[in-house]
């Protein structure tokens, strides 16, 4: 009897690493299987259907809108000239704060300005500045912003902002200052009261 000088049992055991690249092979031969498919239009897109459907269950709601008040009437507006528009001048707006709502809330805006800015932030400003007294705040524009010896129109705007993110309407007033500072300078507050 003649033996087989070899590894002992090498004809059973599967070489190590082989069974990675069979893997590999099925699943390229799956991908390529199903590429053909879709090329031949074997499988057909899914068709367009129309549902209907009925539900006795019925809902009701009740939507409210937020409505935010307008900053109310404070006063008459104000307004300052000089001769020649080179003086001092100021434009003035006094109003109020609707009820529920704080100085945090309201946001002034004045023509030459950048956006809305919040009232706090116009108690320590030079050239606009609100104080407030027995409620009433007043709201002034001066220094030379307003100076125009060929006149001037200026304006100053006030609303507030509800949580939400939801504005008022906005008050604002006018003011016009005359060629030269001749005649008298005039201002208008919208709404009027």
């Amino acid at each position: 009897m003649i033996r087989h000088r070899g590894l002992r049992g090498a004809a059973h055991r599967p070489r190590q690493g082989a069974e990675r690249p069979r893997r590999i092979r099925t699943r390229l031969c799956a991908a390529a299987i199903a590429l053909g498919i879709i090329a031949t239009g074997q499988l057909k897109p899914p068709q367009q259907t129309e549902a209907l459907w009925t539900d006795g269950e019925v809902g009701r709601a009740t939507l409210t809108a937020i409505s935010v008040p307008i900053p109310p009437y404070g006063g008459e507006c104000g307004i300052v000239g000089s001769l020649l528009n080179l003086g001092q001048s100021s434009l003035t707006i006094r109003w109020r704060l609707p009820a529920g709502y704080t100085l945090a809330d309201a946001r002034i805006g004045y023509t030459g300005s950048n956006g809305l800015v919040p009232a706090v932030d116009t108690l320590l400003g030079t050239g606009l500045r609100t104080t407030q007294s027995n409620g009433v705040l007043t709201t002034e524009l001066t220094g030379a912003l307003l100076n125009a010896a060929l006149g001037a129109s200026r304006s100053i705007s006030v609303l507030v902002v509800h949580p939400s993110g939801w504005t008022s309407p906005t008050r604002t007033v006018v003011g016009d200052w005359p060629l030269l500072g001749l005649g008298a300078a005039t201002c208008t507050m919208t709404p009027a009261t």
